[in-house]
Order: structure tokens, then sequence, then C-alpha cells
């Protein structure tokens, strides 16, 4: 029986209202390295959205062949095939040195990538793999560039909605060691590894989706 394509209502819900923070955020041409890429919708939807990028998809290695079905049927040249990664690997699997794009015709070429996304991760794992995703990102990024995290956070140690609160026991009730952070030690974590909070943009479904800038 043929693999069918997987499909998350969550990503159909929210692709929207993320890329247009992407948009902004992500306006000129630049490598962009998706952390989670899950069903690999974000991936398809941000690259056909966005030609200017170039969309790298990782996930890990049970997640591989669904992303390889969406972005085989999308068929964007702007959107590579998906490459096998666990954040708590050390280095990354992923080409490092790969340049970066030139802001101005004349500026001499910086390693690394221009942005780091991630969606609908952090809530999912326990902290010390958080630590391990935004390491990984400050290795990979250029100077300057952008580490992008969307979900849900917790603020000053409350939930921000009954939903949330409900999402957050569920979760524990699989992995104790999961559940939703607070974005104030989700930033006091990135501004350790050189990641400079930049914005905190509200989304619909009290989501959220995090900048920061590698200084």
């Amino acid at each position: 029986m043929p693999f069918s394509k997987p499909f998350s209502e969550a990503c159909a819900r929210n692709q929207q209202p993320i890329a247009a923070i992407l948009e902004t955020c992500l306006s000129r041409p630049c490598r962009v390295l998706e952390i989670g890429s899950g069903t690999g919708q974000h991936a398809v939807f941000m690259a056909r959205l966005m030609p200017h990028l170039q969309w790298q998809p990782t996930d890990l290695a049970e997640a591989i062949p669904a992303i390889e079905l969406w972005r085989k049927d999308a068929n964007l040249p702007n959107l590579a095939a998906p490459l096998e990664l666990d954040v708590n690997q050390s280095p990354w699997p992923v080409d490092s040195t790969a340049k970066g794009t030139k802001r101005e015709k004349n500026d001499a070429e910086e390693s690394g990538y221009d942005a780091v996304f991630t969606a609908n991760t952090v809530h999912f794992v326990g902290w010390s793999t958080v630590e391990n995703l935004f390491r990984g990102a400050a290795e990979v990024l250029k100077e300057g560039g952008q580490l992008l995290v969307y979900g849900p956070f917790n603020e000053n140690g409350s939930y921000t909605s009954t939903g949330n609160a409900q999402l957050d026991s569920w979760l524990k009730a699989r992995d104790p060691d999961s559940g939703i952070k607070d974005r104030s030690a989700v930033i006091a974590l990135a501004a350790g590894y050189g990641l400079e909070h930049e914005h905190t943009n509200a989304l619909p479904a009290n989501n959220e989706l995090l900048v920061f800038r590698k200084i």
C-alpha cells in the first residue's frame, strides 16, 4: 500500500499567521534551517509563499518519509530534501559551513544559516533538549542571523489560557519532562548562547512567535 501524505490540522490553521511574521523577518533572500519539520506542511507552504528563501527541512528519522512526500509533490526549486536531525546531537549534522546569502553585491560571504525556524517543538520536549536546540541554533547561525520559535509559552509561571493549561496536562501525562515553557526562562536561555530576544509576536490560539538574533 502506498504511503499517503500525513496532514496536520494545526499546521493548516497556523501556517498563514506564522508566514505573515516570517515575511517581515525574512524579507531578503536567505537560507532557512527548519527544526522539527513534522509533516512537512510548513516547509512547503513557506517555500511556496516566499520563493526568495532557500528552505532546509529537518526532523527525526521517522518523520523524513512524510516530509519527502510533501516535498516531491510540491516540486519547489527552493525546498531542499529533508535531513535527519536530532537536536541532541553535537555538532548538528548539517552543512554549517554553507555560504550565507550576500546582503550586498560586494559583501564577503559568511558561513552558516541566515535563520533557524521551529514550530511546536519546545513544549513537546524536556528542558535539556530545549537547551540543545538553542545551543545548536547558535552554532549554525551566521552573525546577525535569526532564530524564530513558534508555540505556546507561559508568562511568569502562569498559563495564558485554559486551553494551554489543558495542553500542558496532556503533555506531562505522556512525558513528565515535557510541557509548556516559561517565556522568560526561554529568553534567558537564549541570551546565554548569544541570542538576543527582539520580539514576541502574539498569534491566534494563545501561541507566540519569539524572534531572537545572534549577536
